[in-house]
């Protein structure tokens, strides 16, 4: 197995280390949030990839700004972001998490299930993850000229860092919530979200199952809506 490097670490230290105090979260969503599904849902279209991996950066109607392939992966994205925030078994597992994440559990919800997703890889990919993670980054870095300045000045500790391996394993998912802890307002035990979501990662599995069968088939059907 292909493990990440410590720049992975370092890329969200750096990502971070331009957040201020935040009201919201929004802050966060262009840093931590779930780059392995968004990845992998962009279903090997370098276009709906850079979109996709783009659509945190791109705000109101700038997506029109983009190229129609683009384009598409920036509404998958945020479709995507939609149908997983309104999903009855997404809102259960935030509902598990409430008492650790408060307001926060939702986007905390999106890192788990990318953790579960690089477990369960072979159950929904042909292609190996390895194979996977580093054919996304060769077309990432070839489009990243193309990306916003924010996203175009950390790509490539990014990819230096392997950060789609970063999903695979729990010590890089408890230094993820760890980060977190740091930069949120108040009080944040991740070392307790994480030993809880890894006591009950069996409920929390078959959330993500009931789950992301439900989300393939949305993204598998989207269509850019009409003018």
């Amino acid at each position: 197995m292909i493990t990440f490097d410590v720049a992975f670490f370092n890329v969200f230290s750096k990502a971070g280390a331009k957040v201020t105090k935040p009201s919201a979260i929004e802050p966060f969503q262009a840093h931590f949030m779930n780059h392995l599904a968004h990845c992998f849902l962009s279903f090997n279209d370098e276009d709906v990839l850079l979109g996709n991996f783009i659509g945190d950066f791109v705000k109101g109607s700038d997506w029109q700004k983009y190229p129609k392939e683009v384009q598409k992966g920036i509404l998958l994205h945020r479709r995507i972001d939609s149908f997983t925030d309104n999903h009855p078994m997404t809102d259960q597992s935030v509902k598990r998490i409430r008492p650790f994440a408060g307001r926060y559990a939702p986007p905390f919800v999106d890192i788990l299930y990318d953790h579960l997703l690089a477990l369960k890889w072979d159950m929904y990919s042909s292609l190996g993850f390895d194979q996977f993670a580093e054919k996304t980054y060769e077309q990432l870095q070839r489009r990243v000229s193309e990306m916003p300045a924010p996203l175009n000045e950390r790509l490539p500790l990014m990819l230096k860092g392997r950060f789609l391996h970063g999903y695979q394993q729990r010590e890089g998912l408890e230094w993820v919530l760890q980060r977190f802890s740091n930069r949120l307002p108040g009080q944040f035990d991740a070392s307790a979200l994480g030993a809880f979501f890894f006591d009950e990662i069996v409920h929390f599995s078959a959330d993500f199952d009931a789950f992301f069968p439900d989300l393939l088939h949305e993204v598998q059907t989207f269509q850019i809506p009409a003018p």
